[in-house]
C-alpha cells in the first residue's frame, strides 16, 4: 500500500513541485507520516507552501533562503504557511514532540524537514 493512501490529512499533489506536476510522488514516507501526526495534534488546518523541489526548481530558489542540496530535494522536507505567533508556537511545539530535529522559521512560513544527512537539532531564521 503507498504511503499516500494511509495519510489523513494530505495529498500528493499538496507538494509537487512547481515544475514538475505529479513529483510530489518523490517525498519520503517517513516525512509524509510524521506531518500527518503533526497535523493531527496541531487540530487545525496546515497547507504546505513548498514541498518536494526539482534540482532545477530549487537553483532558482538559491540566494533566497534555499540552499544547493536542500532537504526538499530529496522528499524530506516542507514548508508549511503560517502567519500567526500562536500558531509558529503550536507548530514547533508539536513538531518537536514528534521527533522533527530540523526546523526553520521565517516570517510567513515553517520549515520542517528529518533529513538524516544534514545536522540535527538544530532550528534557525530566515
Amino acid at each position: 500500500m503507498s504511503v499516500w493512501a494511509t495519510l489523513k490529512y494530505f495529498k500528493q499533489d499538496e507538494f509537487n513541485s512547481p515544475d514538475e506536476p505529479g513529483s510530489g510522488i518523490n517525498m519520503h514516507g517517513i516525512f509524509l507520516k510524521m506531518l500527518d501526526e503533526l497535523r493531527e495534534r496541531v487540530g487545525e488546518p496546515l497547507s504546505v507552501s513548498s514541498g518536494y523541489r526539482t534540482f532545477r526548481f530549487n537553483k532558482t530558489l538559491i540566494g533566497k533562503g534555499a540552499v544547493e542540496d536542500s532537504a526538499h530535494t530529496k522528499g524530506f522536507a516542507s514548508d508549511l504557511e503560517c502567519e500567526s505567533g500562536a500558531l509558529r508556537f503550536k507548530i514547533i511545539e508539536k513538531a518537536l514532540a514528534i521527533g522533527f530535529l530540523r526546523i526553520g522559521v521565517g516570517e510567513t512560513f515553517i520549515h520542517l524537514d528529518c533529513d538524516p544527512s544534514k545536522p540535527q537539532q538544530v532550528l534557525w531564521l530566515y
